[in-house]
Formats: structure tokens, sequence, C-alpha cells
């Protein structure tokens, strides 16, 4: 739009300047003009005029926080669609948008610009999100720190660079006190000033943790220093598991004891252990401090003299049973095996027990009303009452990569499931637990104690440059000043370890790396939370109803012998009086809730027919999809809980044949956590010869929306996916030259709101068979082609981008027709089970990487008339399932496919009295039971069967 110019002078010159054209071509619909109150995570939408709207158009979006937008506020350029959803936006800060576009022709169109205000931060914002591909953030000062395999990056609060340092070592690991930066490779352990500009100091060791602002350790070593001008003071431990400094004393857990050094860096306590341990921290109650200790066999309270006050003792052993602790101001939180958390008091009596059936790695003490759990997703709960206070989570299950941190600015996690994030939630957070707290204290070592240790590195200095350092020998010796107390050499820079970058140095990503697995004696498994009680066979349509949870009174404390208890260095003889007068107390472990449980052989009896195509399962209910037949076949969806019983059914109703293929369950409102489930199949009542049928149901049943999608033909809908909170995309069959199909993909929001829709094909048929997410936020499709190959239908594969476009396509297989039946995702890794319609039928199982294409395959031939219907993986199997046609009938089985030694094993038949056919195999996370959902012939009806049974070890 030209500007500045008068309507006279635009008419003389408007055949001169061909390529910019006049006017509000673009229409700017959200966020409106003026807006106030935005989301700070805002979906950015426009329209073309009706001028232009049939013209093939790029567009190119700018944001400012200036009146006068210029180049430099350009977000992104060459989208194809009219919607952007773009980076967190800052809170409370006015913004001006606007748009342009271009036509094939290099006509240039623009919008107007729209001003709009974002909302206040609330409780649970992740307010910044990282996207690049880091292996850690952590804060430094003001800024951040994105940590690559060889580079370490600095970083504005806008996530601007500021400056990149190429390191000439692989990276390990990279610990931040708030104001220094910890870089740690092979060579040791460089620390930086908070602008990256100096080494402050280097340690030819590589540290492990820190203890406070001047005080770091490795597993055989403290360092403490006065500053990091001058060298620190050693002294060495074996087996350092963790150190923290508390009221002025340092305390190191060893594997063997745990020790109290005061400022003369001397060790004044120590308390012995029989057992292993893990962990300590310390719990506080106005002035006084009290350690707590974990054991492999229990939990020791001490007061900070290392004096034992009480104990708790477990049933399991630590190191069979996955537990963790955490200070909680002046009370004790227990994780024990990831979904058991249980609450102590001052005096470590048991005070609150909660389950979950989630399963979560770290807790996080985010004020006195409020703690924060970090699992499976990221949930944040009041201490008092247990109630949610917000929740992050995905449909994807994703792992955490980072211990979470928490600073003056937020809570730092890092997370991938298809794709590696960091985020930065919001919430009103204590500055006690800011890094974990050990960063804010300070260890202060009396200075005649430096002043000795100055003079010794200043006297073994000067006695070095008498002598050729080749001419000293083992007999030489350097006089001590402390006992114990080691001096580390002249720290040595190796200037060419660290090359600084200059500003505008493009960042070239780096791999995520692997998870890493914790080693330990045995492989045990997992205790199970529920107990298997055995019962008499069920009939069918009959389950037997879960008994009610009991929580036990916690035990009674019990006495413990004087003798068995390990005694504290330094005790006084009126303290080892009194402890053989008062017995110290001893407490067990909770006994954990347990649900009894049984198996179901379940048939849905109904006197009309119901057929389903799979199942979802999410917080403990399973969700059905397929349809009911009673004069037509009317698309449905059922909710049942894990016992079979159904909650709810919610049938759309139509004139003619409609059915749901596929579904997922999306998360509609964060703030109240409400759930809906999308659904995606076939309609027939509505379009011209059939179209894609999309709806979305609430988790009560009701419908929040339902429309159809398509062309003149028969159009099919047959995957749904989850892309982010915000959005889901939809693949299937587009008909296309009255009889032949291609593939298509559609994007939507979570309303329903239709963003861009792409197809591909060639000359012949194309037919959808799964979609997934990729790790650079585009899809992997995956289905058959006629078009292309070596005849017949191919097993066929396209990567498209995040707008729809596509990057590259291959084809897979022989003469015969090849067809994809399931895909398993692992990162950029794709498992393909495939068709072969030879005489004998062939199974195949092919990889398929998301940057290489195709990769090693095998088969496997089947003498008996099989289908298989589906492919999915259960903890570390691959398996298939679907059917076998034996004596005439339909007999559910399930292969087990061996990826190591190249075989499909048949693990499972269900066999009942007609047609049997597996339709969705799923096992619950931290549960021993399988599921099998499929349908069955009843008498001349069509029902739904369910099979839960107890999986054999």
């Amino acid at each position: 739009m030209l500007k500045n110019l008068g309507k006279s002078f635009f008419v003389s010159i408007f055949f001169l300047l061909p390529s910019i054209i006049l006017g509000s071509s673009i229409l700017l619909l959200s966020p409106a003009d003026n807006a106030i109150d935005v989301d700070i995570r805002i979906s950015f939408r426009w329209q073309p005029s009706e001028e232009i709207k049939d013209k093939e158009l790029s567009y190119s979006i700018f944001v400012s926080e200036d009146t006068l937008i210029d180049e430099k506020d350009l977000m992104l350029a060459n989208i194809f669609s009219n919607f952007y959803t773009g980076d967190v936006l800052k809170p409370e800060t006015t913004y001006y948008w606007k748009i342009e576009a271009t036509d094939k022709e290099g006509n240039t169109y623009e919008s107007d610009v729209a001003k709009f205000t974002t909302r206040k931060l609330r409780a649970g914002d992740a307010y910044v999100i990282f996207f690049e591909e880091y292996l850690k953030i952590v804060p430094l000062d003001d800024n951040f720190v994105g940590v690559k395999k060889n580079e370490v990056i600095l970083m504005n609060k806008s996530k601007e660079l500021i400056k990149s340092l190429k390191i000439n070592a692989e990276i390990k690991d990279v610990l931040s006190t708030g104001n220094l930066l910890l870089i740690i490779t092979e060579k040791g352990t460089s620390i930086y000033d908070n602008k990256l500009n100096t080494i402050v100091y280097q340690i030819n060791d590589q540290v492990i943790g820190i203890a406070a602002q001047n005080v770091l350790y490795n597993n055989d070593k403290i360092y403490v220093f006065k500053d990091f001008s001058t060298a620190p003071i050693e002294k060495e431990i074996k087996n350092i598991k963790k150190a923290f400094v508390i009221d002025g004393f340092l305390y190191v857990l060893t594997q063997e004891a745990l020790l109290k050094i005061n400022s003369n860096f001397e060790v004044t306590n120590t308390y012995s252990f029989v057992e292993s341990t893990y962990d300590f921290d310390y719990i506080f109650s106005n002035e006084e401090i009290r350690i707590v200790v974990l054991t492999n066999k229990g939990i020791i309270l001490l007061n900070d003299d290392l004096t034992e006050i009480s104990e708790t003792r477990f049933q399991i052993e630590t190191k069979n049973y996955e537990r963790k602790i955490f200070s909680y101001y002046d009370k004790l939180a227990l994780l024990s095996g990831n979904n058991n958390l249980n609450f102590y008091d001052y005096d470590l009596n048991l005070i609150k027990t909660l389950n979950y059936t989630e399963s979560f790695n770290y807790f996080l003490s985010a004020n006195e009303k409020e703690f924060i759990l970090v699992g499976d997703s990221i949930k944040a709960y009041s201490f008092d009452d247990n109630k949610l206070k917000w929740s992050y989570s995905t449909i994807n299950k994703f792992n955490i990569i980072t211990e979470p941190l928490m600073y003056k600015d937020g809570l730092i996690i890092g997370l991938k499931d298809f794709l590696t994030r960091f985020l930065v939630f919001y919430d009103d957070f204590d500055e006690t637990y800011y890094f974990n707290r050990y960063a804010n204290e300070v260890l202060q070592i009396k200075e005649e104690i430096l002043e000795k240790v100055e003079e010794e590195v200043s006297e073994k200095l000067k006695f070095e440059e008498t002598i050729e350092s080749t001419s000293l020998t083992a007999e030489t010796e350097i006089p001590k000043v402390l006992e114990e107390i080691t001096q580390p050499s002249t720290p040595v820079l190796e200037s060419e370890d660290v090359e600084e970058l200059i500003k505008d140095e493009t960042i070239e990503p780096a791999p995520t790396p692997s998870a890493t697995e914790a080693e330990t004696e045995i492989e045990i498994q997992k205790p199970s939370q529920i107990e298997d009680i055995i019962s008499p066979e069920t009939p069918q349509a009959i389950t037997q109803e879960p008994t009610p949870i009991v929580v036990p009174e916690p035990p009674q404390s019990i006495e413990k012998p004087a003798e068995v208890s390990p005694k504290a260095t330094d005790i006084s003889l009126k303290e080892l009086i009194q402890s053989l007068i008062v017995p110290k107390k001893v407490k067990e472990e909770p006994t954990e809730k347990k649900i009894e449980e049984t198996e179901i052989t379940k048939l849905f009896d109904k006197p009309y027919n119901e057929y389903i195509y799979g199942s979802i399962f999410e917080d403990d209910n399973f969700y059905l999809y397929g349809y009911e037949g009673k004069d037509e076949w009317d698309a449905k969806v059922w909710k049942l809980d894990k016992y079979g019983e159904i909650v709810w059914e919610t049938t759309l109703p139509g004139d003619k044949t409609d059915f749901f293929r596929d579904a997922i369950v999306i998360t509609e409102d964060a703030t109240t956590m409400a759930k809906s489930i999308v659904c995606v199949g076939d309609t027939l009542s509505y379009g011209l010869n059939g179209n894609v049928f999309i709806a979305s149901i609430s988790d009560e049943g009701t419908v929040n929306y339902q429309f159809d999608y398509g062309d003149i033909g028969r159009d099919s809908g047959i995957k749904v996916l989850k892309i982010d909170d915000e959005s889901y995309a939809v693949a299937g069959n587009l008909f296309i030259n009255k009889r032949l199909t291609d593939v298509f993909v559609t994007k939507y929001l979570n309303d329903g709101t239709r963003i861009w829709t792409k197809n591909f094909g060639g000359n012949d048929s194309e037919i959808t068979v799964d979609i997934k997410n990729t790790q650079d936020q585009g899809f992997m499709v995956f289905g058959a082609t006629r078009s292309f190959g070596a005849g017949g239908f191919d097993v066929y594969v396209l990567k498209i981008d995040f707008y729809g476009n596509m990057k590259w396509s291959n084809v897979f297989g022989d003469s015969n027709d090849n067809v994809a039946i399931g895909v398993v995702q692992e990162g950029r890794q794709y498992y393909v089970l495939y068709e072969t319609t030879s005489n004998p039928l062939i199974f195949g199982f092919l990889e398929v990487d998301e940057l290489n294409g195709f990769g090693d395959s095998f088969e496997y031939t089947v003498e008996e008339m099989e289908k298989l219907l589906g492919f999915t993986k259960i903890e570390d199997k691959y398996i298939a399932y679907g059917y076998r046609v034996q004596d005439n009938k339909k007999v559910g089985i399930i292969y087990e496919i061996s990826k190591k030694n190249r075989i499909f094993k048949e693990i499972k038949k269900y066999e009942f009295e007609s047609d049997f056919e597996i339709r969705s195999v799923v096992k619950p996370e931290n549960s021993d039971y399988l599921y099998v959902f499929g349908n069955t012939i009843n008498g001349d009806k069509q029902n739904i069967v369910m099979i839960k049974e107890k999986i054999d070890n």
C-alpha cells in the first residue's frame, strides 16, 4: 500500500507500479485493532478481501512494539495459510501488527496496522519457550544460556543472541550459580563471568554440583573459593554424593557417612551409615535445622549436629523401588514408585499420603501453599486439599530431559516427545527455593586459613621456579598447612579451548541427547501398586466391582535398640546417657492403597449392531469410536471406565451411513482442564456423494461441533493427529477426477477452524493409512499409491513441512500390492507394518527415517488366511493384531514382532462361538493388565467385546 502519496499522483503512476496495490486488501481478524487482555500465545488470523480472495497468495507477518513497522519486525515470511500461531508474546505489552501478501505475478497487497495489548501473566503460563535443539537451558543473571554439544549461546529475555562460544571439546554439563557459569568437559571445568567474556577460574576436574555460591564439588573433592580470582581451598573426600551449605556449615554426604565441616575447614561431626545412602536434604522450622537422609532401607532424621532423632524403615529397599526425597519447608516429601507421595512432619511422623495415576519424577516447592509435580505431565497442587491449580500436558507422552530449575523469573523445564523444547513457567514462586536453595548460601572460611593457603601457594610456586619440573621425585614433599587440605596446581587456561564468535553467527543445531539410564545392581520389576485378586471365572457381561479404598492409619512407633544406632562423633557424655534412657523412634513406611482388580471378558450386548474401529485410553477411561447400526449407521463414541462400565454413549444421528474411524483427546481449556474427543470418519448424510466427517465431543458426552469436508466424490477421513495444545491435523482420501483419490492433509484449530489443506498424488489412486508429527514440526504421511512404484499398490511415504508443503516422497514394494497397515514412531524413526497380497500372504516390517527415507525391512509368510488391523508398541514390544479365519470363523490374534530377531511370533489367540476380530490393544501405564477391544457376532447382531487380562511375566 502506498503511503504519503496524493490520489492524483497515485493515478498517474499506477500503471508504472503494478506490483504495489493501494487499499486495505488484507483484512485483520484477530487480534482486532485496540484489543486488550490478548492471550500471550495469540493466534494471528486474517483473510484476503473479496477482490483478491481467488488469488494464490503468500503472506508475511510483521509484529512490533513500535508504531512504525519496518523489515526488522518481520516475524515470518512465505506463509501460505491465513493463520499463524507465533512465539509467546510478552505480557502486559502493546504490539502493532500487519500482513503483507504477494501473488504469483509479484503484486503486493497490505493490511492496515492493528494495535493490541497482551494480558497479565497467570499461574501456569509457559511464557517463554525454546524450540531449538538445546541440551539444556540455564539462567545466568538476567539472561539465558542455551547448551549444545560443543557450544554455549548467551541470549537475552527475548531469546535474542548476545554471544556464542564454541568449545573444542564435548560439553558434559553446564551449571549456573546465577551469576557465574560452569562449563564442564572432559578436560575440566571452566568458570565464566555472567557475560561469558572471561574465564575467571579453571579447575582440572569435572565439577558435579554446587553446594553454595562459593563451594563446588566433584566425586572426590570439595572446592571453596574466597573469590574466583584466587585459588580455592581443596579438601579430598571420597565418594561424595551431595553437598550443601546451611547456617555457615558445610554438610557432605558420601556413600558411607555424613560430615559436618566448620569455617576452619575442620570436620566437627560425623554420622556413619550401615546401609548405602542415596540423597539428603534439610527441613527447617523457625531457626532450627534438621537433616534428612535417604538410605537403602529407610529415612534417618538428624539434628544439625548429626545426632539421630528418629527413623522410618521401608518394606521394600530403595535399590528395588525408586524413591526421592524433597524438602518442603518444615515438612519432608517422599516420592515413591513415581506415583505415591508421602508428607512427613518435622519429627518424621506421616501426615499425608497421596496417590496419582500418572508417574512423576520431581517434586518442587512452589510456595508454602502449593507444590508442583513433574513427570508424565506438569501439575501444581494446593497442599491443604490436593486441588489441581494448573497443569501442562500433551496428547503424546513426553520425557523430562533435564532436572527442573526454579529461579527468580520462573521454573525451567526441558521436555521431549516428537519435539524437544524448554519452557519457562510462571507462578508465585518462593525465592527460598531458587536454585534448589544451595546456590543462595555462602561458606565463610576464616581469614587466617585463607592467608595460610595463599602463603602455601606462593611458597610452592617459588619452590617450583628453583628446580626443573622434571627433577621432582616421589620423595619431594611440600609442607601442608592443614591436614587433608591439598592445593591445586596453577590453573592452565587453554585459549584454544574457547573461541568467541561474533554476534550474528549462524547457530548450528545440535542433536538431542539420548536419555541416560541409571545403573542398578540387579534388574527387578517395579512392585505393582495394585493387589491382584484371583476370583472365579466371570460370566459375560458380569464384572466385579472394585473394593473401596482403605487408607491405613500410620503404624505406631516401635522402640529401636540403642546398640543398633550408629553414633555421631564428638557426642557429650550427657547426650550419650540421654540416648540410652530415651529410645529413638523407628517408624514403618505407610502401607500403600490397594485396589482389587480382576480379569474380565465382557460382551456389550445390545439389541442392535455396534462396531468399533479402535480405542484410546486417557485418565483411567477408555474412549471407543465407531458406529451404531439400527436403521442406518450412525457415528458413535463410548466412554468406559477400566472395569468395562459404560460412563456414557453419544450417537450423532444421520439419515445415511456415518461412522468414526479415528479419535484423539484434546484439552479445550487449560484453566479448567476440560477435555474433548475429536473424531474423524466418513459421512454419507452430508455432502454430495460422501464427505469427511469431523466432530468434537465433550468429556461429558455432549457434541461441541460437527462438520463435513469434501468435494463432489466419495471422500474419507482416515486419521486425526494432535499437533499441539491448540491444533490438530486430519489425513484422508480426497476424490479426484471422478474415480481416483489423492492423499489429503488438513490442519484445524481445536475449535474447528480450518487453517490449510493440501492434497498429494499422481495420475492414479493414493490412499492414506497414518500421519505422524515430525521433530521439525512437520508431518510424515503413510499410505499406498498406484501412481508410482513397481506395479499395483506400493507403500507410499511423504514428508511435508509445517505449512503442508511436500519435502519428499518415496515408495516401497514389488509387483504385488504392498499396503501399509500401521505405523509406530520412535523419534525420527518410523516402523511400518505392511501387507503384501501375494499367495501365500506376506506381512512385512519396514524402517523409515524422516531424513534418510527407507531403511531395513524383513517379511513373514502366512500359511493361513489372516488380516492384521492394527499396529502398536507396548513397553518395548511391537504388537500387531487382527484376526485369522479358522474353522470358517474369525479368531482374534496378536503377534509380537522382534526387530532384533526379525521374526513375527503369535502370542495370543482369542476364540469365541462366532467371529471375533481385534481392533485395539492397550496396556495402561503402571498397570499389570492388557485390554483388548474388538467386535463379535452375537446371534444376528454385531456387538463389542472387551477383554481385560493379567499380563504374563
